[in-house]
């Protein structure tokens, strides 16, 4: 038994090292890497060409009119999924899908996101976004075909969201994509 646990702790450690892992920090990123913003495209005016941001303080990502005021991001695939992790260009913290259930995920900012980090109660999914033709995607499995990232209206602007297209909400949504674009 003593063993067993000794196997288990050692690779724990290993895996904890490894830099296969996507959500593993490396601040600052290496010279030369890709850095990009996301702009979201939709057929509403009121959202069309805002820019992904996270505004001072915040835990949840918005929509902002202006390019400067846009986040930046790099991202690093992790090979077994096909999958990206989204880290902010200072690689302190990751992107991350979060609500309370399945309808409503909301797009935020975590601290080196695990298991332990999930806060009661809540759905949380990091690592798990995809960039065909220049649009993030999300790929972890559903089998839902209708989901789409969508800008949820409130008293100080837009947050953004992935929605599951198919339970019913009281929010207000604005079907979006949201598009890299390569940044400085």
């Amino acid at each position: 038994m003593k063993s067993f646990f000794a196997v288990a702790t050692a690779l724990c450690s290993i895996a904890s090292a490894s830099p296969l892992a996507p959500w593993a920090q490396m601040a600052p990123p290496p010279a030369g890497t890709q850095f990009y913003q996301l702009q979201a495209k939709s057929a509403a005016t009121a959202v069309n060409n805002q820019w992904l941001a996270l505004r001072t303080g915040a835990a949840s990502y918005s929509l902002a009119a202006a390019q400067a005021a846009a986040t930046k991001f790099f991202v690093r695939k992790y090979d077994p999924t096909g999958t990206y992790a989204v880290h902010n260009a200072d690689d302190t913290r990751q992107v991350a899908l979060q609500g309370p259930n399945g309808t409503l995920l909301y797009v935020v900012d975590v601290t080196m996101p695990n298991t332990g980090s999930i806060p009661g109660g809540q759905l949380m999914e990091w690592a798990t976004f995809t960039m065909d033709n220049n649009v993030l995607g999300v790929k972890d499995g559903s089998t839902l075909a209708n989901r789409t990232f969508a800008a949820v209206g409130g008293a100080d602007g837009y947050g953004v969201a992935l929605y599951d297209g198919i339970s019913p909400t009281t929010q207000t949504l604005t079907p979006i994509t949201l598009n890299w674009v390569k940044s400085a």
